[in-house]
């Protein structure tokens, strides 16, 4: 037995090449619709692409009658991007480049023909315009252009010159209402789990420097830690970028305009440069750990007990982290504990560091270093939780439709009301027929059938 997705992917009844062209597409479609995340995305991205680029070859031969309709779907193969402020960009930019090429070639062939040198400074022109950085990656489209005119048609063809512009002025409008129609593109989704993965691995960080410090560290362990926050601090660029993207698919999207993103983007670039601080005092941290440890660093390690006492510490800050941003009032107020219950808690080792005789007194640096960053850290998060926003793992992050679309909001209320449908159905029965709703009763019992004849017997009499 074939079951629907099979009938999908290979439809019966036609030829190998149509199944396998079309069993290719339904594999793309599911491939876009049911992978997660970022994934998902991109295969969205690139089906859209293929329907651009399909749509703008179609319409060039049917409305243009373009013999050889190749810039229409080319435009529109490259101006479908993740965003679509990003598409109407690279449209514009794409038909800029192609027109002055085409201009160049036009006039030059126009003017002085098409010579040895006569190409020299028209390719010097068109290579020096497009290192115009407002033409951006498509700048390249200028001498390209002027060339293949030069040499194909003497840049003199303008029925060419026109049809090629034309050509790419289609395309690069398929491609933009193609990417706006079909699911404008909105990354809300990936700005969320990116500053979440990114606050997670610092809180992560400092639970397993706090469990070190109990168990008992040695340099290499202690390498590790520094290693880990100086990647932190790498990350911090990739996250911001993916925060920047986010905030610029909102623009220009039908989608946002229906159902508005309940988003601050200002409160996440925030926490991504609080964290990139924090991060700088955990480096510093893990850092004066790996010369504690390093027997040539010439930079004893504190006591057992005080490295216990300064792991709860750390403890302390990474439970804050946990809840740095979240815009509750619970949060507000844990966020505000933990870093109190840390600062008391080094204001306590700074006393002992005091008032007690070191094991070693060549240890003083360590002990004040480690003090200090975590100061440092415990400050920064009380500092910038007013300013930061970091989103919770689940829940929406799109304004409900009944909230920005009034007729929904009425439907929904009309069906919630349908159960009382049923309460008020005697009532009008009533009123419509002008009879009494009658009492229920026993229920009548069920018509008794003819019992079929037996074998050899005649048909049952009709009544």
């Amino acid at each position: 037995m074939v079951s629907r997705e099979d009938e999908l992917v290979e439809p019966r009844g036609l030829p190998s090449r149509v199944r396998a062209t079309l069993g290719g597409w339904a594999s793309a479609v599911r491939a876009a619709l049911t992978t997660p995340g970022v994934e998902r995305a991109e295969g969205l991205l690139m089906l859209k692409a293929a329907v651009a680029t399909v749509l703008a070859w179609q319409l060039a031969v049917h409305l243009l009658d373009s013999p050889t309709p190749f810039y229409a779907p080319m435009a529109a193969l490259l101006v479908v991007d993740r965003t679509m402020v990003r598409s109407i960009g690279a449209s514009a930019r794409r038909v800029a480049a192609v027109v002055l090429g085409m201009s160049i070639a036009w006039l030059v062939g126009s003017l002085v023909g098409v010579t040895w040198w006569s190409m020299v400074p028209v390719m010097m022109a068109a290579l020096l315009i497009a290192r115009w950085p407002l033409l951006g990656d498509h700048g390249i489209q200028v001498p390209t252009m002027a060339l293949l005119s030069l040499l194909t048609v003497k840049g003199t063809d303008t029925d060419f010159t026109y049809l090629t512009i034309v050509e790419t002025v289609l395309g690069g409008i398929v491609g933009v209402a193609v990417n706006a129609v079909v699911l404008a593109p909105m990354h809300l989704d990936e700005p969320r789990d990116a500053l979440r993965d990114l606050t997670t691995r610092v809180q992560d960080l400092l639970k397993d420097m706090a469990s070190g410090l109990r168990e008992g560290f040695d340099a290499d362990r202690a390498r590790r830690w520094y290693d880990t926050a100086t990647d932190l601090g790498d990350r911090v660029p990739e996250v911001l970028g993916v925060v920047e993207t986010g905030r610029e698919s909102t623009r220009f999207n039908w989608r946002h305009r229906l159902r508005p993103a309940r988003i601050d983007w200002d409160g996440y670039t925030r926490t991504v440069e609080a964290v990139r601080r924090a991060q700088w005092q955990v480096g510093s941290i893990a850092r004066t750990l790996v010369d504690a440890a390093d027997e040539a660093a010439r930079h004893p390690a504190p006591s057992a007990g005080w490295l216990e006492d300064y792991a709860g510490v750390l403890d302390e800050i990474g439970d804050a982290i946990s809840d740095f941003g979240v815009w509750t009032e619970p949060s507000r107020e844990a966020v505000e504990q933990h870093v109190q219950r840390a600062l008391d808690t080094l204001d306590d080792l700074s006393e002992q560091v005091r008032v007690t005789p070191l094991d070693d007194p060549r240890a003083w640096p360590t002990y004040g270093a480690l003090v200090l960053e975590a100061e440092r850290l415990a400050r920064e998060l009380r500092e910038s939780n007013s300013d930061a926003s970091v989103p919770t793992d689940t829940g929406p992050i799109r304004t409900p439709l009944a909230e920005t679309v009034p007729a929904v909001a009425q439907l929904q209320q009309q069906i919630e009301q349908v159960p009382l449908v049923g309460e008020h159905l005697p009532r009008i029965i009533e009123q419509v027929s002008g009879r009494p709703p009658q009492a229920p009763g026993p229920a009548a019992p069920p018509p008794v059938r003819p019992s079929a004849p037996a074998d050899g017997e005649g048909p049952a009499p009709r009544s």
